[in-house]
């Protein structure tokens, strides 16, 4: 054995010259035998395998365009489903504003709202109505809720309204049963109250609030709100009322002005 390991190391270069030529008669004489061998082992080896990756890169680039036109179809879908459902609810609004009748001597200017003002609470809102609109300064501004407010800028194709929430608007108003008198305006300690009112006066929590028509620029009959909350204070000359508005001012939709009849 010792000679043939010490063969290998003397006779290296003549060692692999034998195996080249022998492996080289083997692939010429037996080369239809054994090609299909070498064939199917480069292609298990190198193109199987990558042919596979390609495959499924492929498929998952596939898979992902789906997944995009898909996710775009969901999209699309569910605003559709926004927009009728926007539409259903504007539908139920006009279908409540249909039988909404102006005060008498009145007529109703339906307006959108562009914008609202205001950082706590909303104090004014801009319509997109205006001069050639027949709109001017003073007219009242209305919804189905109740009053809203008054015109206080207008320009040719626009107009903004002066709401009720505002701290320097006041109205004029008075109790329906009652009749007495007092003033509507807007605290942001207090929210709204009615101001002025006779400590020794008939009033009671649930009590409808109206405008008076005093001052000339609102008419008599508009709901402002009810009475929330009352407190008699000794020794003074006013009680202390709360009111809760007849509208919702954070959730301001169609808006009318009221138009005099001439």
């Amino acid at each position: 054995m010792n000679w043939i390991s010490s063969l290998f190391p003397k006779n290296r270069r003549m060692v692999h010259l034998v195996t080249i030529v022998i492996l080289s008669f083997i692939l010429i004489v037996g080369h239809n035998v054994i090609n299909p061998y070498l064939d199917q082992v480069v292609l298990s080896v190198f193109y199987y395998p990558f042919a596979k990756v390609k495959n499924s890169f492929v498929e998952l680039r596939a898979v992902a365009s789906k997944n995009e036109i898909l996710r775009q179809k969901l999209v699309y879908a569910s605003v559709t489903i926004s927009k009728y459902e926007e539409a259903s609810r504007e539908n139920k609004r006009l279908r409540s504003v249909l039988g909404f009748k102006p005060p008498f001597g009145y007529s109703l200017l339906p307006a959108e709202i562009i914008s609202i003002g205001g950082e706590h609470i909303p104090v004014s809102a801009v319509l997109n109505k205006g001069a050639d609109d027949s709109v001017f300064v003073e007219q009242p501004v209305i919804n189905q809720q109740g009053l809203i407010g008054k015109i206080s800028m207008v320009s040719k194709d626009f107009a903004t309204v002066q709401l009720l929430t505002d701290p320097s608007n006041r109205v004029a108003a008075r109790l329906a049963v009652s009749r007495e008198m007092g003033i509507i305006k807007y605290t942001l300690a207090k929210g709204m109250i009615l101001d002025n009112f006779p400590n020794n006066g008939h009033i009671s929590v649930g009590d409808t609030i109206l405008s008076s028509g005093l001052g000339g620029v609102y008419p008599s009959g508009l709901f402002i709100g009810t009475v929330k909350e009352v407190n008699h204070p000794e020794y003074e000359p006013f009680c202390k009322v709360k009111v809760e508005p007849a509208a919702n001012f954070h959730a301001l939709d169609e808006l009318f002005v009221l138009k005099k009849e001439k």
